[in-house]
């Protein structure tokens, strides 16, 4: 049996992400996280109360590396264009992990149960606040309503390409065709959605 000195709370998060990524959130358990890790069955609940409380951590860490990749698009004076790149990184970002995403944004959990996760959540909205506030000559008041449309956008449209994603590529149905269309199509698709996002604040 290995046993880790070092952050093995940490290390103990990493391979529950790269397991969620791999096979989903269904068979999870701190039994399995455990070996993977190469330590006691007993080790991870010196550090988790529960699975959930494991799960919270694993999103938590989804939703720092959502930032982090979010964060790598500097702003411009462009602010149509910077709103539209983070469209394009959210969704490339769920498409390549689509099982983390999954446990992000549906997993029934109460993000108020963890303060942590929901500082790290926040943080991730707030940067597309921040850019929508730039957004049609610095319409500050409607920006959080610009931002929560946006995301609700953007989410629906990588539904859609994680279905297209899944589909056997034989598939010959309409929706395989325009959901592919999609996919090919992004930037402009989000661009003609934001060049139109502008809610009033009241």
């Amino acid at each position: 049996m290995q046993y880790h000195h070092g952050n093995l709370k940490q290390q103990l998060i990493i391979c529950a992400y790269d397991w969620i990524s791999e096979n989903g959130i269904g068979n999870i358990s701190l039994r399995i996280i455990a070996k993977i890790a190469k330590v006691s069955q007993t080790a991870p609940y010196r550090h988790f109360d529960s699975k959930e409380h494991l799960l919270a951590e694993v999103a938590t860490l989804g939703f720092d590396n959502l930032s982090s990749e979010m964060s790598k698009n500097k702003a411009t004076d462009n602010p149509a264009n910077d709103l539209v790149r983070s469209g394009v990184t959210y969704i490339e970002f769920g498409l390549n992990n689509e099982h983390v995403i999954d446990l992000m944004f549906s997993y029934p959990m109460k993000k108020t149960d963890y303060p942590e996760l929901l500082a790290s959540a926040n943080k991730a909205f707030d940067m597309l606040v921040q850019r929508s506030k730039y957004l049609h000559q610095g319409n500050v008041e409607s920006a959080p309503l610009n931002s929560i449309s946006l995301h609700a956008y953007a989410h629906g449209l990588l539904s859609i390409l994680q279905m297209n994603q899944r589909a056997d590529k034989s598939d010959n149905s309409d929706f395989f065709k325009a959901s592919s269309m999609l996919r090919a199509n992004l930037e402009k698709v989000l661009g003609t959605f934001v060049k139109n996002l502008d809610f009033p604040s009241q």
